[in-house]
């Protein structure tokens, strides 16, 4: 069980803040810091980037200051009768830089909606969980996030699965890049463990799915508004990747 004692997003203070708070809490304090900072763990000086994640354990002294311009941060106080290592994996008073790779944002903002507006602990419970078993399973794989042009190749992938329909051929999303289409393939593979080709094919049938659910579309009008300028290599596609056909995918969920 989660109880939430308290949370804010995206709180803003100037430079000549500083958080000193000897004793900690008698739950856990968990933090998202979106500027550079200065923090003070077991002694030792750690100088965050933007984009860090930290949860401090029960009765840990708190210590934190702006570094140079204002500092912002998400951040929510709250206790559990849950064993949040056993659960999830997580490592307390350890700062755990973040980047890209997970939308941490949003996970506050849903879990201020539930705590907010419906107050429905379970829910802020299951989303807090969720976080924490993002975070630090993104920690452990920390090559990956280290890619060189992790932040473009993370755009370029928003991008494929925001607009599968596109022409997305290597040419082109090496040109956005800027960098050679084996440099390409080389860091996208690296980076997100699929090659680029494979991700459009796996965007293309995700939205694919989608339309045959929700839709009225035919299997053509959906192979051409995913992407396809062929219908039966769409459903071949299609059936490699879902195990079934287009029209048997659509039965099965209607």
């Amino acid at each position: 069980m989660f109880d939430i004692r308290s949370m804010g997003c995206a709180c803003r203070h100037d430079k000549s803040f500083v958080f000193d708070r000897p004793k900690g809490y008698d739950g856990y304090l968990l933090l998202f810091v979106k500027t550079k900072a200065d923090f003070v763990i077991d002694g030792r000086t750690y100088h965050f980037e933007p984009n860090t994640f930290l949860i401090y354990d029960r009765l840990t002294p708190n210590y934190y200051k702006a570094s140079g311009g204002d500092y912002i941060n998400d951040w929510i106080q709250f206790d559990t009768t849950e064993n949040l290592p056993a659960a999830v994996g997580t490592r307390f008073n350890e700062p755990v830089y973040i980047g890209e790779s997970v939308d941490i944002s949003q996970y506050f903002k849903l879990i201020a909606e539930c705590y907010f507006r419906t107050k429905n602990m379970r829910s802020a419970g299951y989303l807090i969980k969720a976080m924490l078993s993002e975070v630090f399973s993104v920690d452990e794989h920390r090559p990956e996030t280290d890619t060189a042009h992790y932040r473009e190749l993370t755009a370029l992938r928003r991008r494929i699965y925001s607009t599968p329909d596109r022409d997305w051929t290597i040419e082109n999303m090496a040109a956005q890049l800027n960098i050679s289409e084996p440099y390409l393939h080389l860091l996208y593979k690296k980076a997100f463990g699929i090659t680029c080709n494979q991700d459009v094919i796996n965007s293309r049938i995700e939205q694919a799915q989608r339309y045959l659910s929700y839709s009225a579309m035919t299997v053509e009008e959906v192979a051409y508004a995913c992407g396809y300028r062929n219908a039966v290599h769409f459903s071949r596609q299609f059936k490699q990747f879902a195990g079934v056909t287009p029209s048997e995918w659509r039965k099965n969920e209607n």
